[in-house]
């Protein structure tokens, strides 16, 4: 030990100073644990059903939390009189809240959004200006991906400030569409074939019942209707299920669906 102790007075170096390196480099290496611990964790509880939207939000939260410990802690190592600073900071709060009010706010809204819930990781959600498949909700801003694959970075205060439109959340949807047909074919035989392609498949839910009926009479056709319920998953691929179908039907059957036209009558004088 004395050896030690000379090796590194013949460097210059204290033995108070070793010490101090040594609990920084413990400090160091156990925040790096426990945000590896954390980690973990928010994995774990995705794999057990927790939402993945909420990880990015939990894990700067802590994170930043631990940085500043571990901050603290290092000043207090090196004899910095951390009171102070704590004191400083306190008395800075004001100040820096309203530089930073949005920044704030935006951290507000993020935590609001991780306890209300009003989507989860993958939901298709529309907000305002923005529509998109949720990816993450970060401390400053949410993450989304449109249906033609562009990223967007929304922040907090955005989503949280207006309606949230969420197209993912209840598990059945109602799928309407609407077929022109023209006024010289039979709306009752229009509607009874597509009622024969309703009740032949399985992926049309039976309650709520589905409807048919004419919806407008328009320049050029009538419009005929159908309202079924389908698995909110399967929306899209039923929505284009059938508009090829009806319309292969309608050509099976000899019902027409007429292009816009006018009639044009000439008086002679």
């Amino acid at each position: 030990m004395k050896n030690v102790e000379k090796l590194l007075a013949s460097l210059g170096i204290e033995n108070n100073a070793l010490q101090n390196v040594i609990e920084i480099v413990i400090v160091l290496i156990s925040v790096f644990v426990i945000l590896a611990i954390i980690k973990l964790i928010l994995s774990f509880a995705i794999k057990k059903g927790a939402d993945e939207s909420v990880k990015p939000l939990l894990y700067s939260l802590f994170s930043y939390a631990i940085y500043i410990c571990a901050l603290l802690m290092i000043l207090h190592i090196l004899g910095v009189n951390t009171a102070g600073i704590v004191t400083v900071i306190g008395a800075a709060s004001l100040a820096v809240g309203l530089a930073l009010k949005d920044t704030l706010g935006n951290i507000a809204s993020g935590i609001l959004l991780l306890f209300l819930h009003p989507f989860r990781a993958s939901d298709y959600i529309e907000c305002g200006s923005l529509k998109g498949k949720i990816v993450g909700v970060g401390l400053f801003n949410t993450i989304l991906i449109s249906l033609d694959g562009l990223y967007t970075s929304a922040p907090n205060s955005m989503l949280w400030g207006a309606p949230i439109v969420n197209f993912s959340r209840n598990p059945i949807r109602r799928l309407d569409l609407a077929f022109g047909i023209d006024y010289a074919d039979s709306a009752e035989k229009a509607m009874a074939e597509m009622k024969q392609l309703v009740d032949a498949d399985s992926d049309v839910l039976k309650k709520p019942e589905p409807s048919f009926y004419v919806s407008s009479l328009d320049d050029s056709s009538v419009a005929v209707n159908m309202r079924v319920w389908v698995k909110t998953a399967k929306y899209w691929d039923m929505r284009c299920k059938y508009m090829k179908a009806v319309k292969e039907r309608f050509d099976e059957v000899g019902i027409s669906i007429p292009f816009p036209q006018r009639v044009v009558h000439i008086v002679k004088e």
